[in-house]
């Protein structure tokens, strides 16, 4: 290995550390906020579990481009299981938010199958989930959010951004943070 490979190795791995970093912090003052609005709460328990899920979901989702199965299924089961113990009246109308919510991002996949991927259909699902209906707002924050930084790029870099990816899961996460406190 050169030390032109090695440096870029180690200034990735220092960007990787620094994003971890920045979103504990960040995740960590909004479950304090959660806590701090809720109260001691079963509520506040939710907001705290989806934010910390859904920030573990954006920082990989940032890293490899990718929403893991193995952090947001168990994730979707547990907060419809909770939903179900808490409310077992309202199971039907959260089963088919979270349907609705997952189908939305199907569609686009019709469209254009590599505009979205399953895993963000799959947290969709999840957001629908333990938001209930407030997930339209998480939505529409991540589709204007990321409409933004889309327009921001194409600004900046001209037709060649038209070639590049953007993670999804961070708008998602951010949709689902707003959600939670204004929903």
């Amino acid at each position: 290995m050169d030390l032109r490979s090695e440096t870029v190795r180690l200034a990735s791995s220092d960007r990787r550390r620094q994003l971890r970093l920045a979103v504990a912090v960040a995740t960590s003052l909004l479950v304090m906020l959660a806590l701090a609005r809720f109260g001691p709460s079963g509520r506040a328990f939710g907001a705290a579990f989806l934010l910390c899920v859904v920030a573990a979901l954006a920082v990989v989702d940032l890293e490899q481009r990718r929403i893991p199965n193995r952090i947001v299924l168990p994730a979707t089961v547990a907060v419809l299981a909770a939903q179900i113990v808490i409310d077992p009246g309202r199971t039907p109308l959260l089963i088919a938010i979270s349907l609705a919510a997952g189908l939305f991002f199907c569609l686009p996949m019709l469209v254009s199958p590599g505009g979205m991927g399953m895993g963000d259909v799959k947290l969709a699902v999840f957001l629908g989930a333990a938001l209930g209906q407030a997930v339209v707002l998480a939505i529409a924050v991540a589709v204007l959010t990321s409409f933004l930084v889309a327009l921001a790029l194409l600004l900046r870099d001209g037709a060649a951004a038209r070639k590049s990816a953007i993670a999804f899961g961070p708008f998602l996460a951010l949709g689902a943070a707003v959600a939670i406190f204004l929903g």
